[in-house]
């Protein structure tokens, strides 16, 4: 995962846009160096959910009393279960 600075143009990344300035998160294998400099790595914790299927996941939000809305997929549910826990 690499840090990257919008050089010019808006980028849009994964269902947000950023302008130029703006600095976020993008895979390795995504960034264009003609929209983006990379400014720095970006150390990747393990992820406690990673492996664990979609009914699993569903379980565990089911459990922690975590509602996932209409969220269906494995990367879904997991970002609805880390958006819950960032604010407790």
């Amino acid at each position: 995962m690499k840090l990257v600075e919008v050089l010019k143009v808006p980028v849009r990344y994964k269902g947000e846009t950023y302008k130029k300035g703006d600095s976020f998160e993008m895979d390795d294998d995504h960034f264009n160096e003609e929209l983006v400099k990379v400014t720095g790595e970006v150390k990747q914790e393990d992820n406690p959910f990673d492996g664990m299927s979609i009914d699993e996941l569903k379980v565990y939000a089911e459990q922690q009393n975590i509602d996932i809305g209409n969220a269906t997929t494995e990367k879904g549910i997991i970002k609805k279960i880390e958006e819950a826990h960032k604010t407790e």
